[in-house]
């Protein structure tokens, strides 16, 4: 069975690039093999290898997934074996390497959101189904999944992430969730608070053709330890701008703003859940646009795994740097009717999340795009008065930016009126 250690797929970088400094002190835990077997439908072609492909919800799926090649265990089987810390979360899919790369879908079509499944131990395996694949989909008979999740006390959980056989959905007010339209066969059913309150649960569930599984579930609270982020910010960054964590915990979005400590890096004081996989980086912008990369120009997505001896850490993070290849950035200045604050907004495939401006003072604005800047057509970009872009400028001709520059750009903008 073939095995590779994925420490470096995950890009938890902790000893650094080369022989350069490492990018964090904290250490993750000891890692443990699990393994990964999942049957293929019978119209798969003979002749074509598969792919476990492991997903970035921080940066995003369609942009930092990396793909990892399976070995075949006979007919319509393959199996793969990693290397992870105990308590790692893994998001994936299959996907078919043909001429090209074929993703598998859903009963209704769709593409999947992803596969969940946790290394809470050694030598787990998780069995997986694959239904269709894009370009060979099958109506095969299917089921559902329904059921409450509540916390130790019986009260109903809301906005708790629900996943199995790589759909997802999330409970309702009641603590209620249907994930409809589920394959026949066994599943591997999980609970993942998305604040970090509860801990994450896992267990398989066999679902049957026409047939509701119901699941009840109560979920154990996690305590929290608090701990320092100190980020040391790359050279040649404009001092004192806003640094920002992307994550997938709901707090991070909430966070307050970094401290500017006197040497110029920043910190920022957590209370963060013990034992729950995170994943987070330092951003200028979103876990996209402006996102930290490593020195060779990829993705970095941070992991932390806390123990209650963490309970005070101070976690030292240094940032590579925010540019990718040669591209030089992008400084956006603007000015016009502005109070309260300005944003920019960049669609590269649709809309991106608003980004906050630096304020200069008396209704001027900046902002510095350091990448991704290597888009090979136009960029379209828009300005918002608010964090939402509900209020967005008065006209309806989009604004456009060429990339791929050896040159520092300025753009200087105007905002005459907002919409209403």
């Amino acid at each position: 069975m073939k095995r590779i250690a994925i420490t470096a797929v995950l890009l938890v970088l902790l000893t650094g690039c080369g022989s350069g400094p490492a990018l964090s002190n904290f250490n993750l835990p000891a890692s443990v093999e699990v393994s990964f077997n999942v049957l293929v439908p019978e119209n798969t072609p003979e002749r074509d290898g598969v792919n476990l492909v492991l997903l970035d919800e921080v940066t995003g799926a369609s942009f930092n997934s990396e793909a990892i090649k399976m070995v075949t265990d006979g007919e319509r089987s393959f199996s793969l074996t990693l290397s992870v810390p105990l308590g790692t979360r893994l998001t994936y899919r299959y996907a078919r390497q043909s001429e090209q790369s074929v993703e598998e879908i859903s009963l209704n079509g769709q593409l999947l959101p992803g596969r969940f499944y946790l290394a809470d131990g050694p030598g787990h395996i998780a069995h997986d189904l694959v239904v269709a694949w894009a370009d060979l989909p099958t109506s095969p008979a299917g089921g559902q999944l329904s059921g409450i999740i509540t916390d130790e006390a019986g009260q109903p959980l809301a906005g708790i992430h629900v996943g199995a056989g790589g759909l997802q959905t999330e409970t309702a007010s009641d603590g209620y969730f249907l994930l409809g339209r589920l394959p026949q066969g066994l599943h591997n059913l999980v609970i993942i608070d998305p604040t970090g309150r509860y801990r994450s649960f896992q267990q398989g569930a066999l679902v049957a053709a026409d047939t509701d599984t119901p699941a009840q579930i109560a979920l154990n609270p996690l305590e929290t330890v608090t701990v320092v982020l100190v980020a040391q910010p790359p050279e040649g960054s404009v001092p004192g701008v806003p640094l920002h964590i992307a994550g997938d915990l709901q707090q991070f979005a909430s966070a307050p703003a970094f401290t500017i400590l006197e040497d110029g890096r920043y910190s920022l004081s957590l209370d963060l859940p013990v034992g729950k996989d995170i994943r987070y980086k330092y951003t200028l912008g979103d876990g996209f646009w402006n996102a930290e990369h490593d020195d060779d120009g990829d993705f970095i997505l941070r992991q932390l795994i806390l123990s209650a001896e963490d309970e005070g850490r101070v976690i030292e993070d240094r940032i590579p740097g925010w540019t990718v290849g040669t591209s030089e950035p992008i400084w956006f200045d603007l000015v016009g009717l502005i109070e309260g604050g300005a944003y920019i907004q960049f669609k590269l495939v649709d809309w991106g999340t608003p980004l906050p401006m630096w304020p200069l003072g008396g209704g001027h604005y900046a902002y510095k795009l350091y990448s991704p800047t290597n888009f090979a057509a136009p960029l379209a970009y828009r300005y918002c008065a608010d964090a939402q872009c509900l209020h967005l400028e008065a006209t309806k001709d989009l604004r456009f930016v060429e990339g791929g520059g050896a040159n520092g750009q300025i753009i200087e903008d105007q905002v005459v009126a907002w919409s209403e």
